[in-house]
């Protein structure tokens, strides 16, 4: 298992919208602007490459002390993820070390709201392994956990309007609607 940084785990976990908006650059910004792929100091690092979020998959789940995200990148797209956390990592360092104000930086609200989620003392983890990466997050805090369930609630209202759900869908599209599950 290899640990991430906090910020540069906040960032990654954006490829959800990014899966969902890669084949219309127009719609890289939700109508909320919970996602913004194009101006999120973050997340922008991952349309770097215009192949990499078309070949990966985002999942989000609630679980009973946080949260867990799943994300999946085809193999030759590997070294543009990896290229794309690098630079996610840098920023973030940055920020903790206090060279960037993350007041001045544009970020989506997803960032955002993970951001100040982070900086309440969550535990992350992260497992990177050959088919998947999985990040989970947990804590004691009953009122972080809230927190973080209603993010995941959050995305998958965001996913489901960005793939063209009416807003009475509010459920994570299921595997076979992902964008990319082709490959």
């Amino acid at each position: 298992m290899r640990k991430l940084t906090v910020p540069t785990l906040a960032a990654l976990v954006v490829l959800v919208a990014a899966s969902a908006l890669a084949a219309e650059p127009d719609m890289y910004k939700s109508e909320s602007g919970w996602f913004d792929m194009n101006h999120c100091a973050f997340c922008k690092n991952l349309t770097a490459d215009p192949g990499l979020l078309p070949h990966s998959t985002w999942e989000t789940h609630e679980i009973e002390n946080g949260m867990v995200e799943i994300i999946t990148v085809a193999p030759e797209y590997k070294e543009s993820f990896a290229k794309a956390g690098r630079a996610m990592q840098e920023l973030g360092m940055k920020i903790q070390k206090g060279e960037v104000n993350p007041m001045t930086l544009e970020m989506c609200g997803r960032c955002k709201e993970f951001g100040m989620l982070q900086m309440t003392g969550i535990k992350t983890e992260a497992v990177m392994g050959d088919a998947a990466t999985v990040f989970i997050y947990t804590s004691d805090n009953p009122d972080v956990v809230k927190k973080m369930h209603d993010i995941v609630a959050r995305d998958h209202k965001e996913m489901a309007l960005m793939m063209g759900a009416g807003q009475e869908q509010t459920e994570h599209p299921q595997h076979h609607e992902h964008p990319g599950h082709d490959h």
